[in-house]
Formats: structure tokens, sequence, C-alpha cells
């Protein structure tokens, strides 16, 4: 049988026609974008604007700021991913929300570069994680609604090799900028100005490059608001601004009055939404077995990376004593992408060609996981040491990518009706680790590395608060890890 009959008869019967390798680096060029967006903004601009503001309490700023985000990190994804399934436009469905979101995103990014308080901070940070989740949940569906099932591989590990790439591009802008304006107000807004730049450049790229059908049939009617939708929105919009108000008012009766108004708003708002039947369909995709492992499985990875991540310039300024921290922290970032991008590409193929992609997961876990717990036991103080640790935890991000939106893909319940809103839903478990884990472990190190208090029998101080936050991302590792054993669908 001819090459050209057999291809024609795959396409018949999977709907989609195989994509040329430089269709694919086009869809996936945002990528990049995105990869440039995140690091080093976490790595080096957020700690360096957090010592600026707080000084000595900037690892508590770095917590507050990230849980006033992780809300919209967590929302965003799926309302774009929902709405996208129900847009019908001349550009297609999913266009309209990855512009919308990128283009004010851009303007967050400027805002973020010149906050020089806590509030203005908050607010910027929250406005950029709503906007870039917006164009991201958005974004999450493309490879679903275009990529033929037997390119995700090879699409996943394009994937991770952008985002790698563009991790890279980013820190290195940002480290640059550092480098050669200082740590000083002028480098953070060059470094803010590189990212935009990237993100402005990838993004009209994949848009160029996503060929969706003009004028789609909507797949879905338009949601009725009724009494219960209402009430579950108000609610919702209280307890959002109740929780912002109890992390930035210093405490007193009026934060307690703040938390308690976000608890009960909460209540509120998860009691009447459980009797909206078009929320609940948001979550529906979770009582699927496998979408809800591979969920599971990609938020506890996920949280492991940036329970390290945002805290590695405090590491390099506590524990090491450097004088140039931040700068430091974007180049230990360039060391695990660098470590990351070959295992990204050739893992994605390798996945596709021998339709195994569990064994990636394993490797990558058992691999961070080691890192994490050499950090938690040694304690390195050698910058040496440190960044050998740095490439291999790269190799083992790079496996972990090279799969996992290969995955994802591989196990959505319903893609031809609810591609958007189940991959805007999944992509939640890359958006909140990065605000949630920062929020959870600030406190804790802060506490912790304070000396002459006991925590739970525990002597504070002697960096006790960087131990515990490397015990807790070797056990996220652990626990992504073997959650991945509980797909059934894929091998």
């Amino acid at each position: 049988m001819s090459t050209a009959v057999m291809a024609g008869e795959a396409k018949a019967s999977t709907g989609f026609e195989r994509l040329s390798t430089w269709r694919l680096l086009g869809i996936n060029t945002m990528w990049f974008g995105q990869g440039a967006h995140w690091p080093p903004i976490n790595f080096v601009l957020l700690p360096f604007m957090a010592t600026l503001i707080a000084g000595g309490s900037a690892d508590l700023l770095i917590g507050r700021v990230g849980a006033a985000g992780n809300l919209f990190a967590l929302l965003a994804p799926i309302l774009a991913g929902w709405l996208s399934d129900r847009t019908s436009t001349r550009w297609g469905r999913r266009r309209p929300w990855i512009l919308a979101g990128t283009a004010v995103n851009l303007v967050g990014l400027g805002l973020l570069a010149f906050s020089g308080a806590q509030l203005p901070l908050a607010f910027a940070y929250m406005l950029v994680q709503l906007t870039f989740n917006l164009a991201g949940g958005a974004y999450a569906a493309v490879i679903p609604d275009v990529v033929p099932p037997a390119d995700r591989g090879r699409a996943s590990g394009l994937l991770g090799m952008m985002n790698g790439l563009g991790a890279v591009a980013g820190l290195a802008a940002v480290t640059a900028a550092t480098t050669l304006f200082g740590e000083t107000r002028t480098g953070v807004v060059v470094g803010f100005a590189a990212i935009a730049v990237i993100l402005t450049i990838t993004t009209v790229i994949t848009l160029l490059a996503v060929d969706e059908p003009a004028n789609p049939s909507p797949l879905h009617a338009a949601m009725q608001l009724d009494r219960m939708a209402v009430v579950t929105g108000v609610a919702a919009v209280i307890a959002v601004v109740a929780w912002i108000a109890f992390l930035f008012i210093p405490t007193s009766l009026l934060s307690i009055a703040a938390g308690l108004t976000c608890f009960g708003a909460g209540l509120v708002a998860g009691f009447t939404g459980a009797r909206v039947p078009a929320i609940r369909g948001f979550f529906v995709a979770f009582r699927n077995h496998d979408f809800f492992w591979t969920f599971a499985t990609r938020a506890f990875v996920m949280m492991g990376i940036y329970t390290i991540y945002p805290f590695l310039a405090l590491y390099f300024r506590h524990v090491i004593g450097v004088h140039n921290p931040n700068t430091l922290a974007g180049y230990w970032g360039l060391a695990v992408l660098a470590g990351g991008i070959v295992p990204a590409i050739v893992g994605g193929h390798l996945s596709d060609r021998f339709g195994k992609r569990k064994l990636f997961v394993y490797a990558s876990g058992a691999l961070q996981a080691a890192v994490a717990s050499v950090l938690l036991f040694g304690l390195v103080r050698s910058v040496a040491l440190i960044f050998v640790l740095g490439v291999l935890f790269g190799i083992g991000y790079g496996l972990y990518v090279a799969v996992d939106w290969a995955i994802a893909c591989d196990v959505l319940p319903d893609r031809a009706r609810s591609s958007g809103r189940d991959m805007g839903l999944w992509h939640v478990a890359f958006t909140l680790p990065p605000a949630l884990a920062p929020a959870v472990f600030a406190p804790i190190l802060h506490a912790f590395n304070h000396p002459g208090d006991h925590i739970l029998g525990l002597a504070t101080g002697d960096f006790l608060g960087f131990r515990l936050v490397f015990a807790g991302a070797a056990i996220w590792f652990v626990l992504g890890t073997l959650f991945v054993s509980r797909i059934r669908s894929v091998r």
C-alpha cells in the first residue's frame, strides 16, 4: 500500500491530517512566550521587588501576593475554556480570547514593573494572573482541537521545548538586565519590558499559525442566569474581595472580620453553585477516572517545582550569602532549563514511537525528588554543587513536560464537545501551583527560619524553614509520581 493511500486512510479514520514540524512549531510558539513569562517573574523580579518593598519580610510579601493571585489562577483557565467553547466569531473560538487576554496582560506587566508598595504590587499581580490565564485557558484547548492523536507526543515534546526555550530567553533577558543595570528599579523595568516583547511576538505568530474554522457553530446553548447563579456570582466576588482584604490588612478585628466574611461568602458560593447545572458542568470531567488522576499528577509535580522556585533567591541570600542573589537565581533557572530542553524533545518523540508515557513521569518524579532531598538533608552551601543539582532537576523537569500534554489530550472525556472547558480545567494544574505553593510555604519559611522560638516542639532557626520547604517539595514529587500509576488508559 502506498504512503499516500495510508495517509489518506489515517486522515479519514481520525478526522485529522498529520501536521508538519513547522506547523507544530508555529502552533506551539506562544508557549515560548508563556515560558518567558512566569520563570523570570518568580525567580528574579518578584523576590527583588518584595525585598525592595518589604525588606526582611520579603518572604511574607511573596506569600501574600501569591495567595491573592491564586484565585485567579484557579478560576480564569476554567472560565476561558468554557467561554471559548461557546464563542463564535470569524476568527474562530480560541483566538479572540488569546488575543484579548494577552493584550490586557501586557498592561498588567507595565503596572507590575512600576509598583512601589504592597497593594499596587498585589493588584498588578492579580491582573497579570487573571489575563495570562484567560489567554492560557483558551490556548490550552488548541492542541486537542487541531493536532491528530498520532502527533500528540511530538506536539507535547515541542511544547516542552518551546516552553523551556522561552524560559531560557526570559531568564537570560531579565538576568542580563539586572547584571547590566544592577538590582535596581531600572533593571526591573527593563526586565519586564523584555518579557512583554517576547510575549507579544510569540502570541502573534501562534495566532497566525492556528487554523481555526471561521464562524463555527456554537456547541452549547448560553447559560440561563437564574437566581441561584446570580447569588453564586455575588457571593464569589465578595469572597475574593474579603480574601484580599484579609491578606493585606494588618492583624486586627477588621482583618478577622474580613477572614470570616471570606469563609462565609465562600460557603454560600459553593452551596448555591452546586445547585446550578451549568456550574456543576464545569467540573464534570473530574468524574472521569483518568482525567482526575492526570490532573492530580500534574498538580503535585507543579507544586513540587514551585515550592522551590520562588525561594531560591532568598536561599542564595541567606544560606549561601552571595551579594547578587536575584541574578544568581536567574542563572540557576537557566541551568534548570538547559538540563530540560533535550529530554523534553527526545522524550516526546520516544513516547509517540513506543506508545509509553508513564515511564517518563516515573523517571522525572524520582530525579526531582532526589534533588529536593539532597537540598533538604545537605542544605548545600556550594554554588557549584547547587548548579549541578539545577541541571539534574532540569533533566527531570524535561522528562515530565515531554509527555504531560500528550497524556492530558489522551484522556479528555469529550474532545468534540468540551475540549476547551476540560483543557482549561486541566490547565489549572499548571497555573495554580505557582500561586498556591508560595502562599502555603512563605509563612512556614518565615516562622521556622526565625531563631529563638519553639513551634510544634521544634526549635526554630538554623534555616529550618528552608529544610521544611525542600521536604514539602520532595513529598509533592513523590505523590505526583505515584498518582500517574492510577491512569488506566495510558501506558
